[in-house]
């Protein structure tokens, strides 16, 4: 999660919805971003009957937003989305959740997939002010933005990531806990970490240490090995920590738990529900209509690049997603 801004978040009301809103029948194209939220919903469901029983319900955690070619869609939207966005018709669905149709922004960004917030009161009028919302690119949009994202069954693990983001953040204590640290300037972003973690050198060989205690730990064969694993690990971050904290006087104890245990149980949810794909059928209209399904794709995560991704550092990757991964 960010707080940089889509462009859609400008769009303030202007008088415009004091009048009743234009219904629409939903076109082939728009039957088809229907259908894949039902799916993305069977999806979360599933994963959510493994584990996370709150993850698991007939809606989504919060409004979702959808970019195409030419519109934006809001998925989900909450009460208070009708006070902050411009004109917007209502598109028919089969489901019960609604789905406003806006006109695309001039100026928005061809590729986002993540669940955003703003902090600062100065940011009252956007739509994710102290809010999650999810922002995502159609999949013919990240296709061509993100080369390795070439289906919808890709698309649809990129979002679960978001979705869970913003089941997260939808917590009040959660919610709150991250209010409080910004107010308290203790607040830093995943990516504000990963510089200090490219940098700093010495910061880097020891999340590498950490991270190979953390690996020894998960493949201990006792209880006794691993806690005595587990000890030597809290050891060396309470001496990388303290180092920090004398080079830069700040302390990164709890942003660093907090992103740990966010982005590992996130990733976590991911690779769960990776491995139980194929139990969740797609809505028919997606199998006959969606030219970006791949009807015999599949993931593979007993491969060893499917597990050394989430569990083996990668300087292209948050540290802290994959220390997060291995605590959890």
């Amino acid at each position: 999660m960010k707080t940089r801004v889509v462009a859609v978040l400008l769009l303030i009301t202007i008088g415009y919805n004091a009048f009743s809103q234009v219904i629409l029948k939903p076109s082939d194209q728009e039957k088809l971003i229907e259908e894949r939220f039902e799916y993305i919903r069977s999806l979360k469901n599933y994963v959510g009957n493994i584990y996370w029983k709150d993850f698991v319900g007939n809606s989504f955690p919060g409004t979702l937003v959808y970019f195409a070619d030419s519109a934006s869609y809001f998925v989900n939207p909450s009460p208070e989305m009708k006070d902050k966005v411009s004109k917007y018709s209502v598109l028919e669905n089969d489901y019960d959740w609604s789905i406003w149709k806006l006109k695309m922004p001039f100026d928005s960004t061809p590729y986002v997939m993540e669940t955003q917030f703003q902090f600062n009161p100065k940011a009252k009028v956007f739509i994710n002010y102290r809010r999650p919302v999810l922002f995502c690119s159609s999949p013919e949009w990240i296709r061509r933005e993100k080369e390795h994202i070439n289906n919808t069954q890709l698309w649809s693990i990129a979002l679960l990531h978001e979705l869970y983001h913003q089941y997260q953040y939808s917590n009040d204590a959660i919610l709150t806990y991250v209010l409080r640290l910004y107010d308290e300037k203790k607040w830093l972003d995943m990516d504000s970490l990963q510089v200090y973690y490219l940098k700093d050198n010495l910061f880097k060989d020891s999340i590498k240490v950490e991270n190979d205690l953390l690996e020894k730990a998960v493949a201990a064969t006792s209880l006794d090995e691993e806690k005595k694993i587990y000890t030597q690990f809290l050891k060396v971050r309470a001496n990388r920590q303290k180092d920090f904290l004398k080079k830069y006087k700040y302390t990164l104890v709890n942003i660093e738990n907090f992103w740990e245990k966010l982005e590992g149980t996130s990733l976590m949810m991911e690779k769960i529900l990776k491995e139980n794909f194929t139990k969740v059928a797609p809505p028919p209209y997606i199998v006959e209509h969606d030219e970006m399904y791949a009807k015999n794709f599949a993931f593979n995560e007993k491969e060893k690049s499917e597990i050394q991704f989430y569990s083996e550092l990668d300087d292209k990757r948050f540290y802290i997603g994959t220390t997060g991964y291995n605590l959890v």
